[in-house]
């Protein structure tokens, strides 16, 4: 479906490959680089660079990840640096901020709870990022789900704006153990005008070339 829209990074939701409700200590790391090698092809094929979320294992660590997958075969890395405390259950702090580049743009990559941070945000900028991806699983009880909607909402746009930066949201939509993740993707300009925000229900692509 992106291909066919022309575009050119699809980002995913935080841990999509596994789903962010679940054990992790029993996720098996063979399945995951399974499943990163089939994605790898279908980037190759449809030409369209992609971001997915998933458990990671690096240095016999675990990190809650990102990983770019790009057309040309070179796979970046991103470690969720601010874990939530269920994050803190299984995973580790990542340390480093990860650019990568398309073309002649550079991106940065958040996860979830990083976007609380705007320092992190600012080092992107100094960095000479032009835009921010941010992939999300705000899954919560319902009462909370709906009362958080609007803080994080609200943080991507106030990063947006701090650093003039594009920022582009991939959030989970759906129930998964109890819990639900309110969808509300985002894409902003650097002036904090949303350009297109997804629905609370359906699973959909945001697109729009900057």
């Amino acid at each position: 479906m992106a291909s066919k829209e022309e575009i050119d990074i699809l980002c995913f939701p935080e841990c999509n490959i596994t789903g962010y409700v679940r054990d992790f200590s029993n996720v098996n790391q063979n399945e995951v680089m399974a499943s990163l090698n089939i994605i790898q092809k279908q980037v190759t094929h449809n030409s369209v660079n992609v971001i997915v979320g998933a458990p990671y294992f690096e240095r016999n660590k675990r990190f809650n990840s990102a990983i770019v997958l790009l057309t040309s075969g070179k796979r970046d890395i991103y470690h969720k640096i601010n874990l939530t405390s269920s994050d803190e259950a299984y995973f580790k702090k990542g340390e480093e901020p990860l650019i990568f580049r398309v073309g002649d743009a550079k991106f940065g990559v958040l996860i979830c709870r990083d976007q609380n941070h705007p320092m992190l945000v600012h080092e992107y900028k100094t960095l000479g990022a032009d835009a921010i991806f941010i992939l999300s699983a705000h899954f919560y009880d319902p009462i909370e789900a709906i009362r958080k909607v609007n803080k994080n909402r609200a943080l991507p746009i106030a990063r947006a704006v701090e650093n003039n930066l594009w920022v582009l949201k991939a959030n989970a939509v759906g129930s998964s153990d109890e819990k639900i993740s309110l969808g509300g993707s985002l894409i902003i300009d650097p002036n904090g005008f949303i350009i297109h925000e997804g629905n609370t229900i359906n699973e959909m692509i945001l697109s729009y070339e900057i």
